[in-house]
């Protein structure tokens, strides 16, 4: 793959160290729920990506079979494709002279077996030395990872499900379980008890977490709902972080009763009325 520099051949500043924010092409980070620019997954991906530059070979698809964000988010477990979709994002972004830098110490767009060989490669090619160099490799590699952790975020959507079961005549049991990488932060999912007139009220729930034997976490809880006699109301499960999860419901063997589900953002809630409540 071949990087080329701005097409109207100008020659750049090199970034200097309180450029970090404005450098690049503009992407901004993904939103925090707490207002941090650099989220589990972007730390992640960026930590992933300085880890495969140091290495003699730079990106292989046998180091991106050591990685964790990168192989699942970009490669859905697959390192091959992985690597491909890596050079895909490089290439769509290669107008910016620091991503440019960055192929380069990454070993796509240089052959050379060190980082420092490959740093001078490009400083050949674009004329600066090693550290300015090195400037804007460390730019183009934030900008790569921004571009990963916010283009790529639906392969890192967390999952939260609702299984309304049947417990006995009187009761349902909802049965709630979420699902995240373990790089992607989000807090413990909250549920409350909704009235018609709006009045909430926290459920105590108490989360297990369900074994897993790959890189993703897994919580389950169960909450008993007296639908014959409380048949009012709804239960709502809130859970935010830096991505919006996708909610998923189901019903199984509910007999006469109505279920109704609905979600905005990141909250969903369920409501289940006997038939004749709904007549």
């Amino acid at each position: 793959m071949e990087m080329t520099p701005d097409e109207d051949g100008k020659r750049d500043e090199p970034p200097q160290e309180a450029d970090a924010d404005h450098t690049g092409t503009g992407q901004q980070a993904p939103s925090h729920p707490d207002g941090d620019d650099t989220t589990g997954l972007y730390k992640a991906v960026h930590n992933e990506l300085l880890a495969m530059r140091k290495h003699r070979d730079g990106v292989t698809v046998g180091n991106l079979a050591r990685t964790t964000a990168m192989l699942e988010v970009l490669g859905a477990g697959d390192p091959r494709l992985a690597y491909n979709q890596l050079k895909h994002v490089l290439l769509s972004l290669d107008q910016d002279l620091a991503v440019t830098a960055a192929g380069y110490s990454l070993g796509y767009a240089s052959d050379y077996d060190s980082h420092l060989g490959r740093l001078d490669d490009f400083g050949q090619h674009h004329t600066y030395d090693q550290r300015q160099a090195r400037r804007y490799s460390d730019k183009g590699i934030e900008q790569i990872a921004r571009h990963i952790s916010s283009e790529w975020v639906l392969e890192a959507t967390p999952t939260l499900s609702i299984e309304v079961v049947t417990a006995n005549d009187e009761v349902l049991e909802l049965v709630i379980r979420t699902e995240r990488l373990a790089i992607v932060e989000m807090r413990e999912p909250v549920v409350e008890r909704v009235q018609p007139n709006g009045e909430r009220k926290v459920y105590p729930v108490e989360w297990h977490e369900v074994p897993s034997d790959d890189d993703r976490e897994r919580t389950m809880a169960h909450i008993g709902l007296d639908w014959e006699n409380h048949p009012e109301g709804a239960v709502s499960v809130l859970w935010v972080g830096e991505v919006s999860p996708m909610f998923e419901n189901s019903v199984n063997g509910v007999g006469s009763a109505i279920v109704r589900t609905r979600s905005l953002g990141a909250r969903i809630a369920v409501e289940a009325v006997h038939a004749r409540s709904s007549m």
